[in-house]
């Protein structure tokens, strides 16, 4: 990926593909949309950061240029479902003609069966604002519907056939939908362009591929590689599973079934490309990928070479159980550099040494734990991506803080705009506090520690940062000082830790 091609169909403002041109500067990136509004304040971003390897276009995908060429990646996130049936047959003959050999597309789209109950809830949502036009008008009528449905809803009613399931799917969506979406920094947008649209088409995943394939693309896999795997489920599950299915695209479609799946983030490539769906977890496999976690040991005193099990959770409560020594130094130090990733092969020299010391058990025993961390590590893989994560390509940020902190240009862009949530360097969102987008302003490279300190001072002194203390009334300029310096040493920490800082 450090030198692609790119294409992103819908980009909207670029907030997605802006930060990968930011990263990847050897790697070239167009993006088109039919919105001039979006396209300008793109293009303004690019030229604000001084890009040369990104083009943003206003284009309608029904006439758009032949001088696009080929590209290894081709992105179309929340256009497929949302789009008249022409635009989506162009959609896919864009992907089929641009996409290079040995390329990827990426479709997201809404799907049954998850979308017959949330399109009911759509249905709702769209008769409440039927008559109005102003978009942050509609916004606020369609939750106060779900958020007094929620409320409304007696489940004992005896005229409401469903009435438990029902409360639960409205309190549901009332929470993690519609209310956590009113947070966001674009929650409106959002909200207005996946319920509120005019069009929101749904599918079926099996028709979703039948579709492809009349353009000559097959399906490869989803992008998130553990929503696809049938070990999540109880093994009697999984079994029938395979009793009932032929291929990989029934066994997933059944598994839509049992997940009331929604929504699908689909991968793509050229139906003459040769594909194997046997999954052979080798050396020659594993050197290929950069690894990754965000899961801690459950255990904070974990001694790696203690007998019996050891658990390390993801963020998304995911885990993975081992007794394998080598697997436990392994998940243990990718915690302690997380963000950070490591090649396979230096991850397992790591682990080695972490167990064995400078002891040498022979290379029988060698290569046994390494093709059981092997085995370990795509099964958490399998569980979840935030468990375990692989990666072609590794990011280009620092977790240590230097005397003159310097902070992606994009991320500090981002906050100064407003917004609550900004891109770190490994294309991830990062919610920021006051202190947190306080300071992310100032790491630019020239400003020292002590510079930091100074204004943050001057800051306090003016009344614009107040510092307090729960038991006393009042703080000596000394105890200020001392909490300012600490508050900055927290906040710089966090900001590497979450990847923003580049030097």
């Amino acid at each position: 990926v450090e030198k692609c091609r790119v294409l992103d169909l819908g980009c909207a403002s670029g907030g997605n593909i802006i930060p990968m041109a930011y990263s990847l500067p050897y790697s070239e990136f167009v993006g088109i949309d039919f919105a001039p509004k979006q396209i300008e304040i793109g293009q303004t971003a690019v030229a604000q950061l001084g890009l040369k390897n990104i083009e943003l276009r206003t284009a309608d995908i029904l006439n758009l240029p032949a001088d696009f060429g080929e590209f290894d990646y081709i992105i179309a996130h929340g256009v497929y479902s949302w789009v008249p049936e022409d635009v989506r047959e162009q959609l896919l003959a864009v992907c089929k003609g641009s996409l290079a050999p040995n390329g990827i597309a990426y479709i997201s789209y809404n799907t049954f069966p998850g979308w017959h109950m949330l399109g009911a809830i759509r249905g709702m949502m769209r008769y409440r604002t039927r008559e109005t036009a102003v978009a942050s008008e509609r916004a606020a009528q369609a939750r106060e519907l779900i958020s007094f449905m929620a409320e409304g809803i007696v489940p004992e009613d005896p005229y409401n056939s469903f009435g438990r399931t029902y409360t639960l799917m409205l309190n549901a969506y009332d929470q993690f939908i519609t209310k956590e979406r009113s947070l966001e920094d674009n929650g409106d947008d959002l909200l207005l362009h996946d319920e509120l649209e005019e069009i929101n088409t749904a599918v079926y995943f099996h028709e979703f591929v039948e579709h492809v394939e009349e353009y000559g693309l097959q399906y490869l896999v989803e992008a998130d590689f553990a929503r696809v795997v049938p070990t999540n489920f109880k093994p009697e599950v999984t079994q029938k599973l395979y009793e009932w299915s032929q291929d990989s695209i029934e066994i997933e479609q059944y598994m839509d079934f049992l997940r009331n799946r929604s929504f699908r983030q689909t991968l793509l490539v050229h139906d003459e490309v040769s594909l194997s769906r046997r999954l052979q977890p080798t050396p020659e496999l594993m050197a290929k990928f950069w690894l990754a976690t965000y899961a801690r040991p459950v255990d904070e005193d974990l001694n790696i070479r203690a007998e019996g099990m050891a658990d390390f959770e993801g963020p998304d409560n995911s885990k993975l159980r081992t007794d394998h020594m080598v697997t436990k130094a392994a998940m243990q130090y990718l915690w302690e550099i997380a963000p950070q990733s490591v090649s396979f092969m230096d991850l397992f020299q790591k682990s080695w040494e972490r167990v064995y010391g400078s002891s040498d058990p022979g290379d029988a025993v060698r290569q046994q734990d390494m093709m059981v961390l092997i085995v370990n590590l795509m099964q958490g893989y399998s569980y979840s991506n935030r468990l375990i994560e692989l990666h072609v390509y590794q990011p280009v940020f620092t977790t240590t803080v230097s005397q003159r902190p310097f902070a992606s240009q994009f991320a500090r862009l981002q906050a100064a705009q407003g917004l609550n949530r900004v891109t770190n360097l490994r294309h991830e969102r990062v919610k920021l506090g006051m202190m947190s987008r306080l300071i992310l302003a100032y790491l630019d490279g020239n400003t020292t520690l002590d510079d930091l300190f100074h204004t943050l001072m001057t800051f306090v002194e003016k009344g614009h940062l107040v510092f307090d203390h729960p038991d006393r009334p009042s703080l000596t300029k000394p105890e200020i000082e001392q909490m300012v310096k600490t508050e900055i040493n927290n906040t710089l920490k966090w900001l590497a830790h979450v990847a923003l800082l580049e030097r």
